[in-house]
């Protein structure tokens, strides 16, 4: 292995650490030897990875003692005289929620046409499964709830057998993540959402396709309210 690419090794392997938990931060990073025999090699590209990162800011020497993890910088995306400001945030969720509301109305009007009985099974257990996570809101653990209010809307999509809509579902996974997680956090009506959720399964096994697209819309659209609602500070 060339000098470079060892450096460039050892970059990555303290950089993944700190972003594990695994190296913490104001901790003393593991002694280039340490380092050099993990990766079987001199402790010259260690002490150029090392030199580095401390350029940037991740780490820090301290004369006569081991270096100090500090961690990465925190980084300002809305600066004074940008064009855009942290209150755009509320119009690129509304945006996304927006596209979302289009793809997945019609997504759920096909999937009343198109679902086989094994995906109206999948789709029914994925929705019993949403309802009863639901609880758990009051109680602050939003990541099991939105995992599987998410995991009910994506086998709404593949029972829609439109891969245009599947493909899409696969290109914004975090989009899709925070408009969940933040449709959640921020909810002020669970027994609504108990009641959209039941409107959109209704739909789905009676295979009325006009009830199940307006339902999907009118649960999106409850979302998109909320984060209109909500004040984003700058």
């Amino acid at each position: 292995m060339c000098n470079s690419n060892a450096t460039e090794q050892v970059i990555k392997y303290i950089k993944e650490n700190i972003l594990s938990g695994e190296f913490k931060i104001n901790s003393k990073l593991p002694s280039e030897r340490n380092i050099a025999e993990k990766f079987n090699i001199s402790r010259i590209p260690v002490r150029k990875a090392i030199d580095k990162l401390c350029e940037e800011g991740v780490l820090k020497k301290v004369p006569y003692s081991s270096t100090i993890i500090q961690g990465f910088q925190k980084l300002s995306l809305f600066e004074e005289n940008e064009i855009f400001g942290s209150r755009d945030i509320q119009d690129f969720y509304v945006e996304a929620l927006r596209t979302r509301q289009m793809i997945e109305s019609e997504a759920t009007k096909l999937a009343a046409i198109n679902a086989t009985e094994d995906e109206r099974r999948s789709i029914k257990k994925a929705y019993l499964n949403s309802i009863e996570e639901l609880d758990k809101v009051s109680r602050g653990l939003l990541k099991e709830c939105n995992d599987a209010d998410l995991h009910f809307h994506q086998e709404i999509i593949k029972a829609s057998h439109c891969e245009l809509f599947i493909k899409y579902y696969k290109l914004i996974p975090k989009t899709i993540f925070s408009n969940q997680y933040f449709g959640f956090k921020y909810r002020t009506s669970l027994k609504d959402m108990i009641g959209q959720h039941d409107k959109i399964m209704e739909s789905i096994e009676k295979k009325d396709e006009k009830l199940a697209y307006y339902a999907m819309y009118d649960h999106l659209e409850e979302v998109i309210q909320l984060f209109q609602r909500y004040k984003f500070h700058e």
